[in-house]
């Protein structure tokens, strides 16, 4: 696997460009995504009955809380080293204010809350793999096309 890759394309600037932030973050948002999708298998077991689950869904929580804070991380990396998008650094700090607020309620028992919030926990976790994995996500700066619109057309143009 190649740490990195040289910019090329247009660009006049050889300077390696390294891939092993976007790996991180790619990594860290697929674990997290599974953990989160774990966390409803333990929930469904503790609400049946089975004392052992409760600790195992909270710990998990706390994993999946650990990944997402280190694919907060690898996003800025990404930012900073590759010039990419702030869109999975912006999905993945949404998520866990999500998983705060879930957490919150979950400790004081809301489980109307808590149910609902862990369905929207799950979905933006899956959001934030699918933002992260996106080829690339986007340059944040460098975007020109040839007719010096930037890749927006306008109604006028056409």
């Amino acid at each position: 696997m190649k740490l990195y890759r040289y910019a090329g394309g247009m660009s006049t600037d050889d300077r390696p460009v390294p891939v092993w932030p976007r790996m991180g973050l790619r990594a860290s948002s697929c674990i997290a995504a599974g953990l989160l999708a774990l966390q409803s298998l333990t929930a469904g077991l503790f609400l049946a009955g089975v004392e052992a689950a409760f600790d195992v869904h909270r710990e998990t929580a706390t994993a999946a809380g650990i990944a997402i804070m280190v694919g907060i991380v690898f996003g800025v990396m990404s930012v900073r080293l590759r010039g990419e998008s702030w869109k999975p650094v912006m999905w993945s700090v949404g998520l866990l204010a999500l998983m705060s607020l879930q957490a919150f309620a979950g400790f004081r028992s809301l489980t109307a809350l808590h149910v609902p919030l862990g369905v929207l926990t799950i979905f933006a976790g899956v959001m934030v793999t699918a933002v992260s994995w996106g080829s690339p996500f986007g340059r944040a700066e460098g975007r020109t096309s040839a007719d010096g619109s930037g890749g927006r057309r306008s109604r006028r143009n056409k």
